[in-house]
């Protein structure tokens, strides 16, 4: 039914009837925004790792705060996974979402708010308190016909929360924060859009950044434990794997910040952050290699992940990747250029399934395996397609030795597989990978009896 609507009906009307259903929805559970302070997080990388590090923040100074992410909810404690494979709930669930987050008990909420939400119009209706930009990269381009079509709808949420009235909570005025990454070549837009008391712009190169600086990022490091940087006069250490995280913590410290949580405190909450499900996930099972789960998609964010590891197991080790290309009919151009970062970076290289969706999955794996030859792979000696994404765990699995690296990008902590026809399956690569290294570290031990 939902593609025979988006088939004969006119986009614009689509559109229409989506805000129509946000405002409706909003009505239904009576604004429960409005009895919240509401933090949304944009941008392309990042949105989901930031958000779970502000509800992180925010809980250890003492408040009862509500999550929605691409991959997970909370309500105070209380947590579950998206199974959705939506960032945000369609159809009045976000309002209903916030309502119950409203009877928990909750002060705060955490919205990551997506490109495609913001389109839909799924966030009219909250009244949102504080806005995060995080960067911004090319993403969803055929959803939205182009990169500056892309932008702009990051920019149209910047602008709604700016034209909304000042909240009043308890009586007392809440006043608009916007939390913006300097560093990125889009921050001028974010600045000009975000019309409101408060602007925090860090930075970690304020000398190069166009628009004003008020918070410094100094001394950022990474090691094989974590990440390190200064804030102010405040050291932040860190468990989380990669630099790229110094972006997240430093924006979720400057969101806490602006809520008058001290730095000390904050400094004290983030060693016990330990992650987000399906993100640089280490799966342990007892084996004598590492087998990581991660949500890396597209070339930016594989690069990143690969040039991490690659550090690790140097030139000792192999390092081994399942790649794929996130989402039948979406994204064509990135398929070759995601088998190229992977062959150029990783040892060995499984081009599987991930989510095709109605388009057939072998084209879209041929063209993530031409990229990856094109780099210098050669077929089944150091790259192989394997359409079974179970069987292309237990192969990768298979052909890691002792101190080598498995790498399970796209899916993350994801519980579904989209297939044809609407069709959805239940999925975990987590899970998979578990059972698969249970399997052959039996077999290991019944080899030896």
């Amino acid at each position: 039914m939902k593609r025979l609507l988006k088939r004969f009906i006119p986009e614009a009307l689509l559109l229409q009837y989506h805000r129509w259903l946000a405002q409706y929805g909003a009505w239904r559970y009576q604004y429960p925004a409005r009895q919240l302070i509401v933090i949304g997080v944009t941008g392309t990388k990042g949105k989901s790792t930031t958000s779970n590090l502000i509800w992180h923040l925010l809980t250890a100074a003492g408040y009862t705060v509500g999550l929605a992410t691409t991959v997970n909810y909370r309500i105070g404690t209380t947590a579950w996974l998206n199974d959705t494979k939506m960032t945000m709930r369609g159809r009045t669930q976000l309002q209903q979402l916030l309502r119950k987050m409203v009877q928990a008990g909750c002060q705060y909420a955490v919205i990551e708010t997506s490109s495609e939400g913001i389109k839909q119009s799924r966030h009219i209706g909250i009244a949102y308190d504080v806005m995060v930009f995080t960067n911004l990269s090319p993403e969803h381009l055929d959803a939205h016909g182009g990169f500056e079509n892309y932008k702009a709808i990051k920019l149209r949420w910047f602008d709604y929360v700016s034209r909304q009235p000042t909240k009043l909570l308890h009586g007392q005025p809440v006043h608009k924060v916007a939390v913006m990454n300097g560093d990125d070549p889009a921050a001028p837009y974010f600045y000009q859009a975000a019309r409101v008391e408060t602007k925090v712009v860090w930075s970690q190169h304020p000398e190069q950044c166009t628009v004003p600086v008020n918070l410094t990022v100094q001394s950022a490091t990474e090691t094989n434990q974590g990440v390190t940087c200064t804030i102010g006069q405040q050291q932040f250490s860190s468990p989380l794997l990669g630099i790229w995280n110094i972006e997240n913590i430093v924006s979720a410290v400057a969101v806490a910040a602006s809520q008058a949580v001290p730095y000390s405190v904050l400094a004290e909450a983030l060693p016990t952050f330990f992650g987000v499900p399906g993100r640089m996930e280490i799966i342990d099972e007892g084996q004598p290699f590492t087998v990581v789960v991660d949500y890396a998609y597209e070339p930016k964010s594989l690069g990143l992940l690969y040039g991490f590891w690659r550090k690790q197991v140097g030139s000792q080790h192999k390092l081994i990747t399942l790649i794929s290309s996130t989402g039948g009919g979406r994204d064509v151009w990135r398929r070759p250029v995601n088998g190229q970062v992977a062959a150029e970076l990783c040892d060995y290289v499984i081009v599987t399934n991930e989510d095709p969706y109605d388009e057939n999955p072998i084209t879209i794996m041929t063209a993530v395996l031409a990229g990856a030859k094109a780099a210098g792979k050669v077929d089944h000696t150091n790259v192989w397609l394997q359409p079974d994404r179970q069987a292309a765990i237990q192969q990768a699995c298979q052909l890691a030795q002792p101190g080598d690296v498995v790498l399970l990008t796209a899916k993350g902590a994801e519980q579904k597989m989209c297939l044809a026809n609407g069709k959805k399956i239940a999925w975990d690569d987590r899970a998979v990978a578990r059972q698969v290294l249970q399997a052959l570290l039996t077999l290991a031990v019944h080899s030896t009896v």
